[in-house]
C-alpha cells in the first residue's frame, strides 16, 4: 500500500508539513506486520499529479492506496486522507483532520497517529468482505485468518466454532504464520469464557501454548504479543502480561487493539488509572470497534478497582446496552448497587440476573483469575449485602 501525499499549493513550508506526515504515515503503517506497505521514494514518486488509482495498484502491486491532500490557510491547515481500493476504486475509508498550525510538530504528531490508528481496523474489515466473497476451499492463510476474525467478532457459540475451523485451516496452509495461532489462542480462549462452560483454568493449556507459539514465530508482530499478554493475564501473570503488552505497544502503539489490551492488563494488574487512559485511547482511535463493548467492560473494571462504584455501575449498564448477553455483567450491576445503598434496586437486579443466569449462581464465589484477590473481594462484598454469605 502507498501514501501518495499532496499540498494544494505551491508553498513550500505547506509542502514540507505535507511530506513530513506522509513519510510518518509510511513509518507507522510500516510497524502493521501484516501490511505491505511501499517505500518512500516509490510513494512520492505519484505525488502532485492526477492519479489514477487503479494504475498505482496495477504498477505498485498493492491492493489499497491512502492518499491525502495538505491545505493551509493562516493559523489552520486542512488533512483531507483517503483510503482506495486499487481494484475497485471504492472508498474503503476517508476523513478530514482540522487542526490548528501552532506547533507543526505536535499537529503532524496527531494527525499521523490518528491515520494510523483508523487504517488497520478499516483494512481488516476490508479484507474480511474481501474473502467472504472467495469459497473457503481458495483460502490461503491470511485469508483463512481474516475469516476466522470476520466469525470471531459475532460473538455467538456457533460463530466460534467456525472461526477457530478457519483459524486452524489457516495453520494447516501455513503452520509458521503467526496469525493463525494467536488468532486460534484467541479464539480458544474466548470460547471457554463465553460459550463453554469449561473451567477458565482451561485458558492455560492449548490457547497458552498456541499465543507462545505466536510469540517464537514472528516475535516483531505486536498483536502476538498481546494476545499472550491476555492470556497470561488469565493465569493471574499479571507482571509478566503487563511486560508483554509493552511490547505489544512499543512495537505498534496505534493499533486500537495492541491499546486496548495494554490498558486491560494494567487494569486487572492493579495500575487502574494508567488502565483508564489507554482505554479511552482506544476507543478514540477506533470509536466503531466491533471491540468496544469489552473496552467499556474493561473501563468498568477499572472503576471497581478504584472503588468508584457509580462510574461502574454506568459501565456496566452500558455493556448491558451493547451486549445484553454478558452474564457477569448482570451480577456485578447488582452488586454496585448495593454498595451505592439502593438496597431495594440491588435485590431487583440480582433477581433478574440469577432468572437469567442461573448457571452463574453456583460460581458466583469463584474467583476470576484475571482479577487480583483485593479486587475480587469488593466485587462479591456488594453481592453479599443482597443474599449473604456465599459459599
Amino acid at each position: 500500500m502507498p501514501f501518495s501525499p499532496s499540498p494544494t499549493s505551491g508553498d513550500p513550508e505547506q509542502e514540507y508539513f505535507s511530506d513530513g506526515i506522509a513519510d510518518d504515515i509510511i513509518t507507522e503503517l510500516s510497524r502493521i506486520r501484516w501490511l505491505f506497505v511501499i517505500a518512500r521514494n516509490s510513494s512520492f514518486s505519484y505525488k502532485g499529479g492526477n492519479t489514477d488509482v487503479k494504475r498505482i495498484g496495477r504498477e505498485l502491486g498493492v491492493r489499497y492506496v491512502l492518499e491525502g491532500s495538505v491545505r493551509r490557510s493562516g493559523d489552520r491547515v486542512r488533512v483531507n486522507a483517503q483510503l482506495i481500493d486499487a481494484e475497485s476504486g471504492a472508498h474503503v475509508w476517508a476523513d478530514r483532520y482540522d487542526r490548528d498550525h501552532s506547533d507543526i510538530f505536535v499537529v503532524q504528531d496527531e494527525i499521523t497517529a490518528s491515520v494510523a490508528g483508523v487504517i488497520e481496523p478499516a483494512l481488516a474489515e476490508a479484507e474480511q468482505r474481501r474473502v467472504l466473497r472467495k469459497p473457503p476451499e481458495r483460502l490461503d492463510a491470511w485469508e483463512a485468518y481474516q475469516r476466522g476474525m470476520w466469525h470471531f467478532h459475532k460473538y455467538s457459540a456457533e460463530e466460534s466454532q467456525i472461526a477457530q475451523a478457519f483459524f486452524r485451516r489457516a495453520i494447516a496452509i501455513d503452520p509458521r504464520f503467526a496469525p493463525g495461532h494467536y488468532g486460534y489462542a484467541l479464539a480458544l480462549q474466548w470460547d471457554i469464557w463465553f460459550f463453554s462452560g469449561r473451567p477458565l483454568s482451561d485458558v492455560q493449556g492449548l490457547p497458552r501454548e498456541e499465543a507462545r507459539l505466536a510469540v517464537m514465530l514472528d516475535d516483531r508482530d505486536a498483536m502476538a504479543h498481546a494476545v499472550l499478554a491476555h492470556i497470561l493475564m488469565w493465569g493471574s501473570e499479571w507482571a509478566a502480561a503487563i511486560a508483554e503488552a509493552r511490547i505489544a505497544f512499543a512495537l505498534n502503539p496505534n493499533s486500537a487493539f495492541i491499546i486496548s489490551m495494554l490498558g486491560c492488563v494494567l487494569c486487572f494488574g492493579g495500575h487502574s488509572e494508567e488502565a483508564l487512559e489507554h482505554l479511552h485511547q482506544a476507543i478514540r482511535a477506533s470509536p466503531h470497534d466491533p471491540m468496544r463493548w469489552l473496552w467499556t467492560m474493561w473501563i468498568g473494571g477499572a472503576h471497581w478497582n478504584l472503588r468508584d462504584f457509580a462510574a461502574a455501575l454506568e459501565m456496566n449498564q452500558e455493556v448491558v446496552r451493547q451486549r445484553p448477553g454478558s452474564s457477569q455483567i448482570h451480577f456485578l450491576i447488582a452488586s454496585a448497587l448495593a454498595l451505592l445503598r439502593r438496597p431495594h434496586e440491588a435485590r431487583a437486579a440480582f433477581d433478574r440476573a440469577a432468572a437469567q443466569f442461573p448457571d452463574e449462581i453456583p460460581r458466583l464465589s469463584d474467583r476470576w483469575p484475571w482479577l487480583r484477590p483485593v479486587d475480587w473481594e469488593i466485587r462479591l462484598s456488594g453481592l453479599r449485602l443482597i443474599v449473604g454469605k456465599l459459599e
